[in-house]
């Protein structure tokens, strides 16, 4: 057991060191800090990046094998990222507000995409890494929490909800465009997301 972070801190592990093992790490919302253990050397890093209101969305947009500290600004609908490999800012527009921010590799190459879920039509839009493409897909209705994770191992992330009102979770398959339905929770769960 290891004890790190406060009650009101978000838990956000992810592999920031890129040694494929995932480190323990927090984002405090009060201060805009990130604070990362890392598995490799033990070594812990503290990170300002954000303000109270942001909401922070790891992933590897550089495509370097380590995650990013990235936040997406929900009053602008801004994501800021602080690439791992060279240091360097990397801004871009993608959502308004009341969005909510996506983690995931949409497209498959290697890098996190800038993805947002649109609760109030349960529209998914997505600015694919690759080439700059734009993908969007209504999936969800209000009250679904938004799920993205690679359900068929393709090397994709893929759009699925969890329906709270029958524990239910809907999954499009990226690798065959498939839709399936799997019963699974009751309607007091809670799911774990990767924001």
């Amino acid at each position: 057991m290891k004890q790190w972070g406060l009650a009101t801190d978000r838990a956000l592990p992810a592999d920031y060191d890129g040694d494929g093992k995932t480190d323990v790490a927090i984002y405090r919302p009060s201060t805009g800090q990130w604070f990362i253990i890392s598995s490799s050397t033990g070594g812990v890093t503290v990170r300002q990046w954000g303000i109270a209101s942001d909401v922070p969305v790891p992933g590897d947009f550089d495509g370097d094998g380590k995650a990013d500290i990235a936040i997406f600004r929900a009053s602008t609908g801004q994501w800021f990222v602080v690439n791992s490999s060279t240091s360097a800012v990397t801004a871009g527009q993608w959502g308004i507000s009341g969005d909510l921010p996506l983690r995931g590799d949409f497209d498959g190459d290697g890098k996190a995409d800038f993805a947002v879920y649109r609760p109030s039509g349960g529209t998914w839009f997505v600015r694919n890494s690759s080439n700059g493409s734009i993908a969007s897909a209504a999936w969800g209705i209000a009250g679904d929490v938004p799920v993205p994770a690679d359900f068929d191992g393709d090397g994709r992330t893929d759009v699925a909800v969890f329906r709270p009102a029958n524990g239910a979770w809907f999954v499009i398959k990226s690798s065959t465009g498939a839709a399936t339905v799997v019963q699974w929770g009751l309607s007091t769960d809670v799911v774990l997301l990767q924001r």
